[in-house]
């Protein structure tokens, strides 16, 4: 964990400092020679896609500039923040506030609007979001979308992925023949933001959550573009995922919110595409009709699931990457403004889910904590379900060969390159729809989590996040029955070697794994003031916990922010127990440790008053 410390600690000063401000705009030349007081002709100004003729993609340089131009010339309805967020090279992060009449920052929000935040590029060879949202924000500034934004606040981040956006290659070419040049999945500093969410470690990505935090949007939509299966279909979508995400609020935002923004009604379908819940065909990405159409999977790490389990509504979608460039843009247009529209007409009833939400986590208080609502999914498997009243799910794709697969055969021009697939006649698919998860693993939340106090990033951490924590303020008592510790049977960490084999790397960690279970104390313990507390009776509470349980998938532990607080240090709470474990680390298989877990749960609310 220490080779990150020095990244967080920096990207922690940079947005701190910066989120203090409020976005202003001071007038500045559109062009060389040309004063930004001249009029602008809007209906000439074009992105780089649209100049190009779609066969390229708009460069950051050129975003900030069109950005820049529509917000000057928009009469107050975009105010246009480059400032506040930057990557780790120093890149901007542009971000939009888009309204009929834009606030300065989201203390002039009126509360009668609901908050939209859309976005765009965090995979940047997946573009069309970006390229959308700068046609629409044009479209604004023309005063278009006056009726549609009375209702609104719209955040935009067109280019959240601006270091990616500008590595230019055939990042795509084998599943996306337009245009030939895109940017990378990644981030300039090789994360995916994508599975970023928990740890942060990417500017980007705490660019994302600053920007929730403070502008406590009702509905997040992250726009990418889908290179799996084929289809007969625009677009994929799906909703915030995650098992310990509030029940009813899942259910409203996959079985209502979703359908009314996509569906039948939609006004995507009056553009004549026909959107189906994100899939692919088969297990494991297998490719196998039979298998049924699976979508991805519940970790938090994912934006949509983070929004979800923040109670708050979420929207992934992806456009067909085998569309033609021009056509995914529209469709990616086309999702984002019907979506858009069902907010502006159900927004009262949007907030009263996600209060309603947020209450019953804060109520947690009263109510004490019920093991068949309050708990932490530490991982879970993906099941069938049925889906808008029926057993089996419509996908449109084409036949398949011998083996099951869907015929797809690529054809290639002049320079070895594909543009275009060859496909088997057209079948409609009565499958099995696995979009669901259910937990494998649970543990019942505490009511209250207590973290050594030495642990300071993962508390820098969650305070990032917008968890509600605090300190003590002085030396705290604690009989044996009134707290848990962890007791770790096993674990392994760094590059074990596991039934011969090295472990890899994923997104720059080897992740801790526990194993073991919460007892019950012994003996009266004290907790040294200093100590961090963290109740779950807040409307992050369902993250909190999570991130808190020792075995959680994607939770502190499993992100390396306690492997220096293992040890049982003197003046901590966790000195009172030591583990005698088994532990496979590196090239020293099964080696025998003493360590303890720096974080205690405390079942009950009364116990600390």
């Amino acid at each position: 964990m220490k080779k990150y410390t020095s990244i967080f600690l920096v990207i922690i000063l940079v947005l701190s400092l910066a989120a203090c401000s409020s976005p202003k705009q001071e007038p500045k030349d559109v062009e060389d020679g040309k004063d930004a007081s001249e009029e602008i002709n809007l209906d000439e100004l074009q992105t780089e896609a649209e100049a190009s003729g779609w066969e390229k993609t708009t460069s950051s340089e050129k975003v900030l500039e069109f950005c820049k131009t529509v917000a000057e010339n928009s009469d107050g309805r975009i105010i246009l923040d480059d400032t506040t967020f930057e990557t780790e090279a120093g890149t901007p992060i542009p971000y939009m506030i888009i309204s009929d009449k834009a606030p300065a920052g989201p203390d002039e929000v009126d509360e009668s609007k609901g908050v939209v935040y859309v976005n765009c590029n965090i995979h940047s060879g997946e573009v069309e979001g970006k390229e959308a949202m700068m046609i629409f924000a044009r479209e604004v500034a023309q005063g278009k979308h006056d009726d549609l934004l009375k209702d609104l606040v719209v955040i935009i981040v067109p280019n959240s992925n601006p270091d990616g956006n500008d590595d230019l290659d055939k990042n795509r070419i084998e599943t996306q023949f337009t245009p030939k040049l895109v940017g990378t999945r990644t981030e300039g500093n090789g994360f995916n933001v994508n599975r970023d969410m928990t740890k942060l470690e990417t500017a980007c990505a705490r660019t994302i959550v600053q920007l929730m935090n403070d502008w406590n949007p009702i509905l997040f939509i992250d726009a990418h573009a889908t290179d799996g299966s084929y289809m007969r279909h625009a677009v994929t979508y799906n909703w915030g995922l995650n098992a310990g995400t509030d029940a009813e609020l899942l259910e409203y935002n996959r079985d209502v919110f979703c359908s009314r923004a996509l569906r039948n009604g939609s006004y995507l379908e009056s553009k004549e595409k026909i959107a189906v819940p994100y899939g692919n065909w088969g297990y494991y990405y297998s490719g196998i009709v039979e298998e049924g159409w699976r979508t991805f999977e519940d970790y938090a790490r994912y934006t949509t699931n983070y929004a979800g389990l923040r109670n708050r509504l979420a929207l992934l979608l992806e456009v067909y990457s085998y569309d033609e460039f021009s056509k995914r843009v529209d469709t990616q247009y086309e999702c984002i403004y019907g979506s858009l529209q069902v907010v502006a007409k159900d927004k009262d009833e949007i907030k009263e889910m996600i209060a309603a939400a947020d209450a019953r986590s804060e109520a947690r208080s009263t109510d004490g904590i019920d093991a068949k609502h309050d708990f932490v999914a530490l991982n879970s498997e993906m099941t069938p379900m049925p889906f808008e009243g029926k057993d089996k799910l419509t996908v449109l794709s084409y036949e398949t060969d011998d083996e099951g697969l869907v015929i797809g055969t690529r054809l290639y021009d002049d320079d070895g390159d594909p543009y275009a697939i060859e496909h088997g006649e057209p079948v409609d698919y009565e499958t099995e729809y696995w979009g669901t998860f259910v937990p494998t693993e649970v543990e019942t939340m505490g009511a209250y989590y207590l973290i050594d106090q030495d642990c300071a990033e993962f508390a820098e951490l969650m305070e990032f996040h917008g968890v509600e924590m605090t300190q003590l303020d002085e030396d705290l008592t604690l009989d044996a029955e009134d707290y848990l510790h962890y007791g770790i049977e096993s674990y392994t960490s760094g590059g074990a070697v596991i039934d011969g084999t090295p472990r890899d790397a994923y997104e720059g960690h080897y992740q801790t794994l526990v194993s073991g279970e919460w007892k019950k104390g012994d003996k009266s313990i004290v907790i040294p003031a200093g100590t961090y507390m963290i109740s779950t009776a807040q409307r992050f509470g369902s993250f909190a916990a999570l991130m808190c349980e020792p075995a959680a998938v994607d939770g502190g532990v499993a992100w390396n922010y306690f492997d220096d607080y293992f040890d049982a240090k003197e003046n901590t709470f966790r000195a009172n127990y030591r583990n005698s474990v088994t532990a496979e680390a590196g090239s020293e298989n099964e080696r025998t440790e003493e360590v303890s877990i720096p974080i205690l749960k405390i079942p009950e609310f009364d116990t600390i008053k």
